[in-house]
């Protein structure tokens, strides 16, 4: 019941920079507006666009209440909204037929009260908001009557409010469908079919296996992956002007897809694939998408940015970029290639500061801890310390090894740092001359750095704090069970 009653909800939320020219002269776009009792005064015409609600222009009323806006280009098919500042607001569909007028009898509730003329998709989309908001009261009724029904624990009360929600639920559904039908011919029918929501299968689980109702959820999780956006048509670039849909395409991807590179560019790779056949809608998903994944910080998101950025930006794919965009991109993705997280790090073979040589790849232990750091760098002095402090000395019985990487090449400074906090049982290096390729490998730009290798020297954690650590291990080292 709530389910549905939050589905009437978002939709009735949903539905809800170019110059004025002469109304007289012959325009592609002019849309008639009249508002009872509002002369002289502002009406905002806005869209939706990128999760955000923008100002496509202001017009004015006149002494006799209306007002005017046209221009010479079409606008954008989408979901729109009238705005009356500091009275009311609707949302109203612009599709193929731009030449309508739209007629409020009051400020206090002007979707109910709006009447419409010129586009039959407009007075259908309007018609159906009206008939949303008349369901959700509907359904308000009975979800207290409900509430009251099950507090009294009057069963035979609580079933028959349920035959009723149900019949409900039918309604709607035939509605909607019916609508949808009706209108396939124009942007109603497809901004409609993708507020549907999947229906899932029934999964036939013999009820003599364990944990039947676990199994069935774990069928439930991977069909809704397959399908979760069958009603969705990512190369249709309407559905960008709608309030709605990439916010569920970005809570999908954050809610319903693990939070590992590859599955998440798996994802994101899909949905721009479908996307491909329009040119719009292509730019739109291949640059937030990428966006998206080059925002995250989740750690190891970045194999999903080298992905993406691969396959469409340094392909030579995504033409509407500049050449420094794209140059400074190369920079960015060659600097993390050799790190992300699941590869074997790069091995680095230094001298220590007593002469030593060591390689990276020759440290026995269960987990390394290699960390790029400079005792001149403010964060360093305060956070080496704490490593010893924090992670050494608590976890160095388990086997953990430090394999500190000293970057700057005056060994006065570094041995009297390590000398002051007592640093001698890490494996203190550095490269004098350059010739590890340490910086390359580790794109080493500001310390410390730090990051954290299973046996096999495999980067299981990158770039990770001091104070992230204790947790990490005890994770990994099973400590908490």
């Amino acid at each position: 019941m709530r389910k549905l009653v939050a589905f009437v909800t978002i939709v009735l939320g949903l539905f809800s920079s170019e110059k004025v020219v002469n109304a007289q002269d012959v325009k592609d776009v002019e849309i008639q507006l009249k508002v009872k009792d509002y002369p002289n005064a502002p009406v905002v015409l806005g869209y939706y666009y990128n999760k955000q609600m923008l100002v496509r222009d202001t017009i004015w009323t006149d002494a006799n209440c209306r007002a005017t806006y046209s221009r010479d280009t079409l606008l954008d098919e989408g979901v729109y909204m009238l705005y009356i500042p500091d009275h009311n607001m609707m949302d109203v569909m612009i599709t193929g037929n731009q030449h309508f007028s739209i007629e409020c009898d009051t400020l206090k509730n002007m979707l109910q009260r709006a009447k419409t003329s010129g586009n039959e998709p407009l007075k259908t989309f309007i018609s159906y908001q009206k008939y949303l908001q008349e369901m959700q009261g509907k359904y308000q009724t009975l979800s207290n009557d409900f509430k009251q029904a099950k507090q009294q624990g009057d069963t035979a009360r609580q079933s028959s409010i349920r035959r009723t929600y149900n019949a409900l639920d039918k309604e709607v559904k035939d509605k909607n469908k019916a609508i949808i039908e009706a209108n396939k011919d124009n942007f109603l029918s497809v901004f409609l079919t993708s507020l549907r929501e999947v229906e899932f299968p029934k999964f036939n689980i013999p009820s003599s296996v364990a944990n039947a109702d676990s199994l069935k959820q774990v069928y439930g999780y991977y069909w809704y992956r397959k399908n979760w956006d069958m009603h969705y048509n990512f190369a249709d670039k309407r559905l960008l002007f709608t309030p709605f849909f990439i916010q569920k395409v970005d809570d999908y991807l954050d809610k319903s897809v693990p939070h590992v590179a590859d599955s998440v560019a798996e994802e994101c790779i899909r949905i721009i694939e479908k996307a491909r056949p329009d040119s719009v809608a292509f730019r739109y998903w291949v640059s937030h998408l990428y966006n998206k994944v080059n925002d995250s910080k989740i750690m190891g998101m970045d194999g999903a940015l080298v992905r993406i950025a691969d396959r469409y930006y340094l392909s030579g794919e995504a033409k509407w970029t500049t050449k420094k965009f794209i140059d400074d991109l190369r920079e960015q993705v060659d600097g993390i290639r050799y790190t992300l997280v699941g590869l074997k790090a790069k091995d680095i073979k230094v001298p220590s500061i007593t002469g030593e040589w060591f390689r990276l790849h020759e440290v026995d232990a269960p987990y390394t801890i290699l960390v790029f750091w400079e005792p001149s760098c403010g964060h360093c002095k305060k956070e080496i310390p704490e490593l010893k402090e924090k992670v050494w000395e608590p976890y160095k019985k388990y086997g953990i090894k430090i394999f500190a990487v000293y970057c700057q090449v005056e060994r006065e400074e570094w041995e009297s740092f390590v000398e002051e906090h007592q640093l001698e049982e890490w494996i203190n290096v550095y490269d004098p001359y350059g010739r590890s390729g340490f910086r390359q490998y580790y794109n080493i730009k500001s310390t410390p750095q730090i990051f954290v290798l299973d046996k096999d020297k495999t980067i299981i954690a990158k770039r990770i704090g001091v104070d992230q650590l204790p947790d990490f291990f005890d994770h990994y080292l099973n400590l908490n069970k």
